[in-house]
This record gives C-alpha cells, sequence and structure tokens, in this order.
C-alpha cells in the first residue's frame, strides 16, 4: 500500500521523488476536508444529512454521510456527527432497525440497517449490533438469503447486495451467519458469467452498486475467493481510460455518475499490489472530479418516472470521501 500511494502521490504531481510522501498525505486529505465541510453545511437541523431537493433516502443518507465524517477523525464529539447520530436513532423502530427515510421508520430496510450496524460496531456499540443480528437471523429464507424489507421495493427484494451488506455485519462484529454455507452458496450463484451480480433500478441500477456491498473478506469459503477473483477481474476490465466506472442503461435517461460508480467500485477492490495501477488511476479521477464547493456529482436516482428526481451527491460527496481516506490510512 505504501508504494500505491507513492506512485499515486507521483502521478498526481503532489511531490517530486525527491521529497518525503508528507505533501501528498496533505493535498488528498484537504480533499477529504473539503468533502466533510460540504456534507457539514448542508446538514439540516434536525441533524440529517441528504439531499436538499428531495429528501426521499433522508435515514440512508445521513449514516453513510456520518459514516464518511467519523472515518475523517474518529470522533464521535464532533458536533455534526453528533447530531446525526441523533437523528439515526431517532428513526429506530421498536427492534432497533432502520428504515430509508422517515416515513417508514415503523418499518425497517436490511441495507440501511446494515450500514448502520456498521457504523455502530466502529463507534463502540458491538454489544447492540450483536443484539440486533438476533433479529436478523429470524429474517432469513431457508435458501440463505434476505430480502430487504423495504416498503418501498416492490420489484426486487432479493437483489444481492442485500445479503451481501447483512453477511458484512456478521463479518465485521465477528458473528457466524446462520446456516452459513447456504447464503454463501446462494450469493455464489447469483455472480453473473461478466463477473458481477447485475443491477436492478431500485438498486441504483449499475453493477457497481452490487460489488460495493459484497465485499471481499466475507468468508474464507474458497468457492466465494474464486467468485472474488472473478469480481476483481471484472473491476480491472471495466475501468474507463480516465480511471473512472460508468455504466449507462439505455432504458432510462438518468443514472448514477461516473464518480458516484467509481467511488463504489472502489469500495469493493482488493487492495493488493496487482490492483495499484487501476487504484490510482481511480483516485486520480475523483481528485480531479470534486467540485469547488467540495461535493462530488452524483447523477440521478434512475427511478422510472421521468417527471421525478432524486440527486445523489450526497451518497457520490460520502462514498468518494470513504474511498480516498481508505486510501491514506489503511497501507
Amino acid at each position: 500500500m505504501k508504494r500505491l500511494f507513492y506512485l499515486l502521490a507521483l502521478y498526481l504531481g503532489f511531490f517530486s521523488p525527491a521529497y518525503s510522501q508528507q505533501p501528498a498525505t496533505d493535498k488528498l486529505q484537504r480533499v477529504i476536508n473539503n468533502g466533510a465541510l460540504f456534507l457539514k453545511n448542508i446538514q439540516r437541523s434536525d441533524g440529517a444529512i441528504c439531499d436538499t431537493t428531495n429528501a426521499l433516502f433522508d435515514v440512508w443518507e445521513t449514516i453513510i454521510a456520518a459514516t464518511a465524517i467519523y472515518d475523517l477523525t474518529k470522533d464521535t464529539n464532533d458536533l455534526a456527527f453528533k447530531k446525526a447520530i441523533s437523528f439515526i436513532r431517532l428513526n429506530q423502530n421498536s427492534n432497533g432497525l432502520i428504515c430509508h427515510n422517515q416515513k417508514c421508520k415503523k418499518e425497517y430496510c436490511l441495507e440501511t440497517s446494515a450500514v448502520y450496524f456498521l457504523l455502530l460496531i466502529k463507534t463502540g456499540h458491538l454489544k447492540t449490533v450483536k443484539a440486533r443480528l438476533k433479529i436478523i437471523d429470524t429474517f432469513q429464507n431457508k435458501l440463505g438469503y434476505w430480502e430487504i424489507g423495504n416498503p418501498d421495493v416492490t420489484e426486487k427484494k432479493d437483489f444481492p447486495s442485500v445479503t451481501g451488506f447483512i453477511l458484512s455485519v456478521y463479518t465485521a462484529a465477528g458473528v457466524t451467519p446462520p446456516n452459513e454455507k447456504k447464503s454463501y452458496d446462494w450469493l455464489i450463484r447469483q455472480q453473473n458469467t461478466e463477473g458481477n451480480w447485475g443491477k436492478a433500478w431500485e438498486y441504483y441500477n449499475c453493477p457497481a452498486y452490487a460489488t460495493w456491498a459484497i465485499k471481499p473478506g466475507l468468508s474464507k469459503n474458497l468457492t466465494l475467493k474464486k467468485a472474488f477473483k472473478k469480481m476483481n477481474d471484472y473491476l480491472l476490465a471495466t475501468q474507463k481510460k480516465d480511471g473512472s466506472w460508468f455504466y449507462t442503461d439505455t432504458l432510462f435517461d438518468k443514472g448514477p455518475s461516473a464518480e458516484l460508480q467509481t467511488a463504489l467500485s472502489l469500495q469493493s477492490f482488493n487492495r493488493s499490489a496487482n490492483n495499484e495501477t487501476a487504484i490510482k488511476r481511480a483516485i486520480e479521477f475523483l481528485c480531479a472530479a470534486q467540485k469547488q464547493d467540495g461535493a462530488w456529482d452524483g447523477g440521478s436516482f434512475p427511478i422510472k418516472n421521468k417527471r421525478y428526481s432524486k440527486k445523489e451527491y450526497v451518497l457520490s460527496t460520502a462514498l468518494s470521501m470513504i474511498a480516498i481516506n481508505d486510501l491514506i490510512h489503511k497501507k
């Protein structure tokens, strides 16, 4: 990872070979800090950090934005983080699960709950997550997968990202998932010949979304490791010349931006020496794509109704911050 960081810094022109690596760290840190300032500047008085033009995903976006802010400082006393966490907690249902927005707070979305649980683990609430995983156990299908639960998702309740997110929580919590072999076997069977897990419009309509959820390291299962190798090869093969990933669907006139898809794809990469060049190019693309206000364009959520618009700059900004921060600190 140190070699990757050094090569990236040279590529971006942050310093010459004769200098130390510190200037590169400072430059990338400024990029992340500017992203954090943007997120804090749009935070609502109730603590939510979400699209200011359409709060459809206000809870979902607040959790991921709070994660990006926490990863930056590891400070649970950061004012914006405290306000965000307060907002999130107020939207828990009676089982401690979370839905994607305030309107469905009595229901649950397993993906939104999963990213919340991962944040809780990071911030020292492992016991809480372990207790809530016992509830998640009961939602598992007999074939080994989980359905999303989100009342607004009606067409693809069992998209592979749902099971991927849930298995990530079990792994982070150090808990063996129920019917472990069935879960991984089901997930492996969903992988397509290209090496990804497909797409669905209710899940951002791009392959990068599912690859983000189904992260390497979920299991020591050898067959799953082969599936991740296949996914890694897919990512390498589909990266654009400018370092981005950008899938478009001709059936939709809107969708997630190259910035968002690149940030998602970077979450999926095994950070090995074989991927150094691809990661370097992707980070260079994100740094160049950051807007003056500190945000990253996210494109739009691919809702079928052409009269309806939901912008994705909050998710894109938070995930871009997380991707760059990972490069700095996971050496």
